[in-house]
């Protein structure tokens, strides 16, 4: 049944992007809906998400919440991927959030580093780095996740979650000391 459920939501994926679907299932739900017919202007959002977000950790938490319009939870999501990434690829098990960033990618004893340290320019990048990291659960994820429809439109979400994207790349090409 789950295999059936999962080639629909691919052939509706694929109507939608090619501009002819009516309207869209968001799977996983509880139950199966039909949702009103997506209009040009969020077509061509959803359209979008589909050609920038391509990282897999994020397509798979984000996508459906974000087309169906729950662009807090869609960004809310893609922030969870990416302090799971980083926590699973630092094995950091016992830190998230704030916490997790400043330990994984600290300028003075980092577990993930982009190059030697020894320039000043590399030791600008993780520093810069960690902040952006640690700034990303602090100042978007936390109000996301603790105030309702924080993120309120479509242009907001896709801003933050191709950012979170940004940084998820960012910390796969990170090397484990």
């Amino acid at each position: 049944m789950l295999n059936l459920l999962d080639r629909i939501k691919g052939f509706q994926t694929s109507l939608l992007e090619l501009g002819v679907a009516r309207g869209v299932l968001a799977l996983p739900a509880p139950r199966m809906a039909a949702l009103p017919a997506p209009s040009a202007e969020s077509a061509g959002a959803e359209n979008l998400f589909a050609h920038l977000i391509t990282e897999p950790e994020i397509v798979a938490v984000a996508r459906d919440l974000f087309v169906s319009g729950f662009y807090n939870q869609a960004v809310s999501e893609s922030l969870k991927a990416l302090d799971k990434f980083v926590q699973e690829k630092s094995q950091c098990a016992d830190r998230f959030g704030v916490a997790l960033m400043t330990q994984v990618f600290n300028d003075t004893r980092p577990v993930l580093v982009w190059g030697s340290r020894k320039t000043q320019s590399e030791k600008d990048e993780q520093k810069g780095y960690m902040y952006l990291f640690m700034g990303s659960m602090q100042g978007i994820r936390n109000p996301v996740i603790h105030e309702h429809n924080w993120i309120d439109s479509d242009e907001k979400a896709l801003e933050i979650i191709v950012f979170a994207q940004h940084l998820l790349r960012k910390a796969r090409s990170a090397a484990k000391l």
